[in-house]
């Protein structure tokens, strides 16, 4: 039960940030028709126009999968209300 919960606030959460467009434009992560594959197409595309046009890429690559475990909770919830107004029951 607790699975079909957690499926249902994430959609809700998910349409709301993106209705009112609080999600930066290039992130990926968790968004329908946003994948891995696009994402690193629109890298090589953008380094390649950069080539093109004789510009300078540099490429850094950092290994987030841990980074949730290191948040300070009570900081992200401050910044859930404060940022994109998530109140009440939805915070707790």
């Amino acid at each position: 039960m607790s699975q079909v919960i957690e499926r249902v606030v994430a959609q809700h959460l998910n349409d709301y940030l993106a209705e009112h467009s609080l999600l930066p434009r290039c992130q990926s992560a968790y968004r329908r028709h946003h994948s891995t594959e696009m994402a690193m197409l629109r890298v090589l595309s953008d380094a390649l126009s950069d080539a093109d046009s004789r510009q300078l890429t540099l490429l850094a690559l950092l290994d987030m999968s841990t980074a949730f475990d290191c948040v300070d909770h009570v900081l992200l919830l401050q910044r859930l209300q404060r940022s994109f107004s998530l109140t009440g029951i939805v915070l707790q």
